[in-house]
């Protein structure tokens, strides 16, 4: 017949308590936060007033003169272009302006003229002309015969940026 003796624990004492720790720590932070149910029998809701974080929407348009510089220097450039003409002659297309420089300093300007079909805006052609204008000053810009094409359903289309800003 055997006989079972009793062996000491190989645990350590500070092991025993390990899950009972784990326990007590896990029951103290899932309670952080949560709020605590109302002691005079009210209502257990919170009403918090709303915060508006948006502004209200200002239709409002600011008024703004694009043919003259801003203050900063700025000005729309193709305000500028003035005494435009753009047409065929004998199939081939040709473009005359004059630029203006609003500005009190002296720019180099590009022109681009575009011509599109009316149909569905696509580009033909695209013409690019550099023009220095002095500061006050205005320039001639001119593309003679810039494309040979199409008359009937072809538009001009113009633009002017500031090379130097």
């Amino acid at each position: 017949m055997r006989t079972h003796t009793s062996q000491p624990s190989r645990e350590t004492p500070g092991r025993r308590w390990w899950p009972i720790a784990v326990a007590a720590a896990t029951l103290t932070l899932g309670a952080c936060g949560q709020p605590s149910p109302p002691t005079d029998g009210g209502p257990s809701t919170v009403s918090v007033p709303v915060q508006p974080t948006i502004l209200p929407l200002d239709t409002a348009v600011p008024t703004v003169n694009p043919s003259g510089a801003a203050a900063d220097g700025l000005f729309d450039a193709s305000q500028g272009l003035v005494d435009t003409t753009c047409s065929a002659s004998g199939g081939a297309w040709s473009f005359t302006a004059t630029l203006r420089n609003p500005d009190g300093v002296a720019h180099d300007f590009t022109v681009a003229i575009t011509l599109v079909r009316t149909s569905d805006m696509t580009a033909v052609v695209t013409q690019e002309v550099p023009v220095a204008v002095p500061a006050g000053g205005s320039a001639p810009v001119s593309a003679p015969a810039f494309h040979d094409g199409d008359v009937d359903g072809v538009e001009c289309l113009t633009g002017v940026t500031v090379k130097d800003q």
